[in-house]
């Protein structure tokens, strides 16, 4: 036959004994380190401004985001309509009437929100994804959108843009900084 079972008790009172607050500290200490600067998702996200609307050979409409240092840069090739909305944005030229974009930012105006920030996010199969985030009466609402869309919204707010350090590196081939840039 084999040994006998031994069997194990766990000791009594030492931690009935201890006053609730030291129980409770390794409980604290693990809640605080989740907290620290090294756990916030935002530390990938690099603030980037628009560098300029450009039009590459094709015809097509390019926004290039540049970092702030201006050492890097990241192209996003967008629709015709939401080329003109970000120039005109950049331009301080009003349209007679308002555009999706306009009216956008009214309707978050009215219902007392704030657009916080926007967040390129993506690369999926040649498509870039970007986040808006959003607040309004103590919520917080995050709103899938197109870069494109979310860019000319955060312009409208004055909204900090972020793009994910990875995508900088998944970009691709960038415009050249001399590439001809047409009005739109």
């Amino acid at each position: 036959m084999g040994a006998p079972a031994t069997r194990v008790v766990p000791m009594p009172s030492a931690r009935r004994s201890l006053p609730r607050s030291l129980r409770l500290a390794p409980l604290l200490v693990a809640l605080l380190a989740g907290c620290s600067e090294g756990a916030d998702p935002r530390v990938e996200d690099v603030a980037v401004e628009v560098a300029s609307i450009a039009v590459d050979p094709s015809g097509t409409p390019v926004v290039l985001l540049e970092d702030r240092s201006g050492e890097r840069s990241l192209p996003i090739w967008i629709g015709l309509a939401e080329a003109h909305s970000i120039a005109a944005e950049m331009e301080h030229r009003r349209p007679p009437r308002p555009n999706t974009h306009d009216l956008a930012k009214r309707l978050i105006d009215d219902l007392e929100g704030a657009l916080e920030r926007v967040v390129v996010t993506d690369l999926r199969d040649g498509t870039y994804y970007a986040v808006i985030f959003l607040s309004t009466r103590g919520r917080r609402i995050e709103v899938d959108a197109r870069p494109s869309d979310a860019i000319a919204l955060a312009l409208r707010c004055g909204a900090p843009l972020f793009v994910r350090e990875a995508l900088f590196s998944e970009a691709g081939a960038e415009i050249p900084r001399a590439a001809e840039e047409q009005e739109l």
